[in-house]
């Protein structure tokens, strides 16, 4: 897909007689990309790297200071016109070098020209400050010494005995955690408990502090240096940081990817030893600040450092992985020559891909990862704003001026200042300021379908729950969960030692307070009015007692289909009174519960009699009609069942001291939504899921404004 470079230059004219040669100190290094031959410009003061193809380091070697760009680029073409540069690549490449002030010339410097040169390099550096300020670096430390006296130390640890041992050290942990799953989840509940957050700061920092020391000596065991260790302000909270860069210009790719990897692989080390320290000590600090190790080292390596589009770890192994450097910078240029070429119809845009294939990867990870940044960015400033909400306001500025403000701004002198935009300059302004205007006017006229949704719960209208009418132990479950029962039919069998001692004595004390009653009439009728009451006394409480061991047969108490997918567990158990065993339910008949937030309740009230369809999860391609929807217009605060609690895992806050998990924290709108044709989905009674309902059509611009400010309204009560 890569385009021969262009040959010839408007702009040649510019640097045709200058005499230039590389700054000394500057390093050059071969590596071999895809099976291609590439070479790494390093600058040892500012451990920056460039990337340049051989072609572009033959016109280099030529470029003593004697002979001049013309000379040395009409000598690359007599050698090898194949892979010589083009003029505008030439310009290109030295126009970086001058910028990272690589190249020295036979011309006396321009006072004038070297101020202004570090004045932009200032400007350069306060933009990308500020465009990265929720991660400023500040450089503390040269670690360099205390790396290479360390070294003879840990240089086994990264070797194949010292993976070895890593391996079963993280397999045994992981048998280790899986043994201990449950206890591991219900501690995982506490670790944002404000008396655990102290703790958890600590165990990140020195969790970190470790990784970032595993890339320094990764680096340094390979004959990289790293010279540089400090802190980032990442979300305005310290977290270490290391510059290993140095790898970049390793040969081997395996090495590279090691350099990568081995924060990860520090950081799973020490993940293991807390697991073991966890699950072989008692509740205390110990105990507490070893799970804390535990649940950083493990969520923050699977969910950030293995994430390839954050620019972490993850990213630097696709980088290496894939062989494709400088990532980020690359997946940006080739969608702006799509731009470029499609749009604005310029012929000889740049390609940073070789082949279709790997323009398609570029492009798909410039989208995707632009994405995703505006989306961690959003998540961010949210959360910081919900802790403080000056410093969050300030992030939002920051973030709107780095995501929104400073991108237009260059693309603005872009298409006021760009060369090679030349005569499609008049075509490149009409297309944007096309495209911005059909935009806006689709985001801003297009009456777009206007949905609202809210979770529930799927429920029969006809329904009996069943429960223990007396103490036992269940024996046994005569119907199976799901079979269709008739009213009456036994459903679940239950026993009472005691209870059956008792009518045993009960039974024995009427035998005997009637035969006593007849020993008195043969007797001429002595005390007979006491022994009738003691009979009759005997017999309620004998009454009674069957009564109750019949309460231990639970029936049926209407037709329908029994429900008790849990009621099996509880065989030879002891079961105390009232407890719930199933429910038995009409199945032709469902209505789904909805949970309706009071912002979306006045457009919901306002399109009463919407359309509406239901989803479940696991049936998503199945969508189920609702055929009438009413509307409670009183406000609710108890939940139709826990499973929409947060306590169960669902989507609805509730009040943290519930111990139901039925109390919401805010008030809701209940709306109920009768069931009609399910098609093929199969609807249980419990099961939750989610209603869209549609309300009229609205600009897409405006629906966005609208939860913009029901977010502000909402959170930040303004």
């Amino acid at each position: 897909m890569a385009d021969a470079p262009q040959m010839f230059s408007e702009s040649w004219h510019r640097i045709a007689a200058q005499r230039l040669q590389l700054r000394p100190g500057v390093e050059v290094r071969r590596q071999q990309y895809r099976g291609e031959l590439w070479y790494v410009v390093q600058d040892p003061f500012t451990n920056a790297f460039y990337r340049i193809r051989p072609g572009a380091r033959r016109l280099l070697l030529h470029l003593t200071g004697r002979a001049t760009v013309e000379e040395a680029w009409r000598r690359c073409l007599r050698e090898d016109r194949e892979s010589a540069p083009g003029q505008s690549e030439v310009i290109q490449l030295l126009g970086q070098l001058h910028q990272a002030s690589l190249l020295q010339s036979d011309l006396a410097p321009d006072s004038r020209q070297l101020f202004e040169r570090l004045r932009r390099h200032q400007q350069a550096q306060v933009r990308s400050t500020l465009s990265s300020v929720l991660f400023l670096r500040i450089p503390l430390w040269d670690p360099d010494r205390f790396l290479q006296r360390l070294l003879p130390l840990v240089r086994p640890a990264f070797g194949w005995a010292g993976f070895a041992v890593w391996a079963v050290v993280v397999l045994l942990a992981a048998k280790t955690a899986i043994d201990h799953r449950d206890q591991l989840f219900t501690r995982g509940q506490e670790v944002l408990a404000p008396g655990n957050l102290a703790l958890l700061f600590g165990a990140f920092f020195v969790t970190k502090l470790l990784h970032e020391f595993g890339h320094a000596f990764a680096c340094r065991v390979f004959g990289g240096q790293v010279h540089q260790m400090g802190i980032m302000l990442l979300v305005f909270s310290p977290v270490p940081y290391v510059d290993a860069t140095a790898s970049w210009a390793f040969r081997e790719r395996w090495r590279r990817v090691w350099v990568g990897a081995a924060g990860m692989y520090v950081e799973l080390f020490v993940a293991s030893l807390a697991v073991f320290v966890w699950a072989n000590t008692g509740s205390g600090m110990t105990n507490s600040l070893a799970y804390n190790i535990l649940f950083v080292a493990s969520v923050s390596t699977l969910l950030f450092n293995l994430n390839p589009l954050l620019r972490f770890d993850g990213y630097y192994l696709l980088s290496d992985l894939t062989e494709t450097p400088n990532l980020h910078q690359r997946s940006r240029t080739q969608m702006f020559s799509w731009a470029e070429r499609g749009l604005f119809g310029l012929a000889d845009t740049p390609q940073p891909a070789s082949t279709r294939r790997e323009a398609a990867f570029l492009g798909l990870f410039g989208i995707a990862s632009g994405i995703y940044r505006i989306f961690v960015f959003t998540v961010i400033i949210l959360f910081v704003a919900d802790k403080f909400f000056g410093l969050g306001l300030l992030a939002a500025a920051v973030g709107a001026f780095s995501l929104l403000v400073l991108p237009v701004w260059k693309f603005g002198r872009y298409l006021a200042r760009e060369p090679r935009l030349g005569r499609q300059r008049p075509r490149a302004i009409a297309v944007t300021l096309g495209a911005l205007a059909l935009v806006t006017a689709f985001l801003a006229l297009y009456p777009w379908p206007h949905h609202t949704y809210a979770p529930g719960v799927l429920q029969t209208r006809e329904q009996a729950r069943v429960y223990t009418a007396a103490d036992g132990y269940l024996t046994e479950m005569t119907a199976v969960s799901g079979s269709t029962v008739r009213a009456g039919d036994l459903l679940v069998r239950m026993t009472n030692p005691e209870l059956e001692l008792r009518l045993v004595s009960a039974e024995a004390r009427v035998r005997q307070v009637r035969l006593q009653e007849n020993v008195a009439l043969e007797q001429g009728g002595a005390g007979l009015r006491v022994l009738q009451r003691q009979r009759e006394s005997a017999e309620a409480e004998l009454a009674d007692l069957r009564q109750r061991r019949g309460e231990l047969e639970i029936r049926a108490p209407m037709d329908g289909v029994w429900v008790a997918p849990r009621a099996a567990d509880l065989v030879g158990e002891l079961t105390s009174r009232g407890r719930q065993l199933g429910i038995v339910i009409d199945p032709p008949d469902f209505e789904f519960t909805a949970i309706v937030a009071q912002d979306d309740s006045a457009r919901l009230f306002a399109y009463a009699g919407t359309a509406a369809e239901i989803r479940l999860p696991g049936q998503a391609a199945r969508p189920i009609a609702v055929s009438q929807v009413q509307l409670v217009p009183g406000r609710q605060n108890l939940l139709p069942t826990a499973a929409l609690g947060w306590s169960a895992g669902g989507p609805v806050k509730i009040q943290p001291g519930d111990p139901d998990g039925v109390q919401t924290a805010e008030p809701y709108f209940k709306a109920i939504a009768r069931v009609g044709v399910p098609g093929d989905a199969a609807l249980l009674h419990g099961q939750t899921g989610l209603i869209r309902f549609t309300t009229g059509t609205e600009p897409l611009l405006q629906q966005g404004w609208r939860r913009f400010r029901q977010l502000l309204q909402q959170r930040y009560q303004l």
